[in-house]
């Protein structure tokens, strides 16, 4: 099989010949760190990730470059990007979202934020003339060059977008998100579906050039002990917009639909799947999303990720034990695309993380 007919068998229950090779994405402190552990010099560059430790080509988060990654620009336009000030440590700056982030600059880190661009309705108005769907420069200029590669493709094509309530925290942060659940519901029902409106005007070409295999909506919603807004306001302000996408690009002939959202997604999960969500992941184990009971609880799902990168960087004993754990009890089951349950951390060493993905290989394709 090539890796789109695998994917989409995968997808479906139907036979394969072996599981997806998926991996969540190589970050750049653990890469430097891993050079001098004998990562070759041409990783990543002529030598992809992807060839280096024999994935599937097509997966959602590595999917960067000509052919694979589509391109289109779904960003403010023009964005906000502008340096306020630095230091030596520190960097201080207006994002593409309009928001004041301070930003460490050495290493990886969340920003601090000290501003948002949405405070009320007027800013909302102001922003919003930043998101143009007509716009010809929110494709790429060799687009016909890509639809060229893309008809002949072996591999799963995914359009990826940011979620509703990833464009409420970009604009408001989270609190001010929170507060406007309260403060003006009203504003939020608008801001969602204008986001919605946005993203059916703006891929329009793209769905009837292409169908793409899968969309993967961006929605990080969640902390480690719950997610951050309540099941029934997401039932309430977020639900609709989404199912009226999924909805719109399932009658443009996109059949799989994936969220890609940290922490503890649980309460939330039912409403994705009643939404028309079928793929969920990376299913962090620090947050107490567990694979096997997940996949027994909803035996349709799609689900990719929940293997603990923090067990892994205890050595070969400690993989192998996770790796059992995690794996073994969805085999019959199907559906489950093993990976880390999100990047891989400076902990993890090079021998250790090659080692994780030689068991699991001989795990899942004996």
């Amino acid at each position: 099989m090539n890796d789109r007919e695998r994917f989409l068998n995968f997808c479906e229950f139907k036979t394969v010949d072996r599981p997806p090779r998926w991996e969540w994405s190589f970050r750049d402190d653990t890469t430097a760190l891993w050079r001098a552990q004998g990562l070759p010099p041409e990783v990543p560059g002529k030598i992809s990730w992807r060839d280096y430790f024999m994935l599937d080509s097509g997966e959602p988060w590595m999917a960067g470059g000509m052919p694979v990654d589509d391109g289109i620009n779904l960003d403010p336009d023009p964005p906000d990007d502008a340096i306020i000030s630095e230091n030596e440590s520190t960097l201080t700056r207006k994002n593409k979202w309009g928001a004041t982030v301070v930003e460490l600059k050495i290493g990886e880190s969340i920003p601090q934020y000290v501003d948002f661009a949405v405070q009320n309705r007027r800013d909302f108005r102001r922003v919003v003339r930043r998101w143009n769907p007509a716009d010809p420069g929110r494709y790429p200029a060799d687009w016909a060059r890509r639809m060229a590669a893309w008809k002949k493709r072996d591999w799963p094509m995914r359009i990826r977008v940011y979620g509703w309530y990833f464009i409420l925290r970009e604009l408001m942060g989270v609190t001010g998100a929170s507060m406007m659940f309260y403060d003006d519901p009203e504003l939020v029902d608008e801001i969602c579906e204008f986001w919605t409106d946005f993203l059916i005007a703006a891929l329009d070409r793209a769905l009837a050039d292409n169908p793409f295999d899968y969309v993967m909506m961006w929605e990080d919603l969640a902390f480690k002990n719950g997610p951050l807004l309540s099941p029934a306001f997401f039932s309430k302000h977020i639900a609709g917009p989404c199912t009226r996408f999924i909805s719109h690009c399932r009658s443009r002939g996109i059949s799989h639909f994936m969220v890609d959202s940290d922490g503890d997604i649980g309460s939330i999960m039912p409403l994705w799947i009643d939404a028309g969500v079928d793929i969920l992941g990376p299913f962090e184990v620090a947050a107490g999303m567990d694979v096997v009971k997940i996949g027994r609880r909803h035996p349709q799902l799609i689900m990719t990720g929940g293997i603990d990168k923090m067990q892994l960087a205890r050595g070969p004993a400690a993989i192998r034990a996770e790796v059992d754990r995690r794996v073994k009890p969805l085999r019959d089951r199907g559906g489950y695309i093993p990976s880390l349950d999100h990047s891989t951390i400076p902990e993890l060493t090079l021998s250790d993380y090659r080692y994780y993905r030689e068991y699991i290989l001989s795990v899942t394709e004996p």
